[in-house]
């Protein structure tokens, strides 16, 4: 049986996260982001690193791979940027030609291909479960755990906002509609996830996952 079942949550509650060690990505009873602020693509090896005050960035942004800081994007002027030559900074910016983008020293002079590539690689961060796909399974495997009156199969997605909140649960295939409240209920639980992030704009993001309850 299909059916779209919708619900909206506030994570407002959890106003940081705390990750490898560090205590980093704040939100303020208003929502508003401030502090220090790290968003990682643990595959690539990429960080991101910013602080801010009331949602505004009141640093640069660095971006980072592998530990070696490749670009700074300016707070205030987002189409100023720094790319790191042998830990020297060397400002730049980006232009379209020919429908495609290139990076440009202010001499004009387009870095090369190499460079290019690394500049644009480390713009981009996806939404992330603190902690990966295992530690997310996890969660879910342990909090639909249980001696259930009945076995059920849902398939859920839901929205994550700019702050890395849950929102927007919709339960969109299910085999037993009893347990779809538990199922919403499990989600809204779900602590507060890496947001997406390019190029100096936080992003929201979507995700689609199953949840399994079975019979005792």
């Amino acid at each position: 049986m299909a059916l779209c079942l919708m619900i909206s949550v506030s994570v407002l509650g959890q106003s940081e996260i705390k990750y490898e060690g560090e205590t980093i990505n704040r939100i303020d009873k208003d929502g508003k982001k401030y502090g220090v602020w790290k968003l990682f693509d643990k595959d690539k090896g990429i960080k991101i690193v910013v602080k801010m005050e009331n949602d505004a960035f009141t640093s640069n942004i660095d971006y980072y791979r592998n530990e070696q800081r490749i670009v700074s994007q300016d707070k205030t002027d987002p189409g100023k940027y720094h790319f790191y030559v042998d830990s020297k900074p060397v400002p730049v910016k980006i232009i379209v030609e020919n429908d495609k983008r290139k990076v440009v020293q202010e001499n004009g002079k387009a870095l090369d291909e190499k460079s290019q590539e690394a500049f644009f690689s480390v713009l981009e961060v996806k939404t992330m479960y603190y902690g990966g796909e295992s530690v997310l399974r996890r969660f879910l495997a342990n909090a639909s755990s249980g001696d259930w009156d009945n076995s059920a199969s849902l398939q859920l997605r839901w929205s994550i906002d700019k702050n890395g909140g849950v929102e927007n649960i919709k339960v969109i295939k299910s085999d037993n509609e009893a347990l779809n409240e538990k199922a919403i209920q499990i989600i809204q639980k779900m602590p507060r996830w890496q947001p997406g992030f390019s190029n100096g704009r936080f992003l929201k993001g979507m995700y689609s996952t199953g949840i399994r309850f079975m019979a005792g």
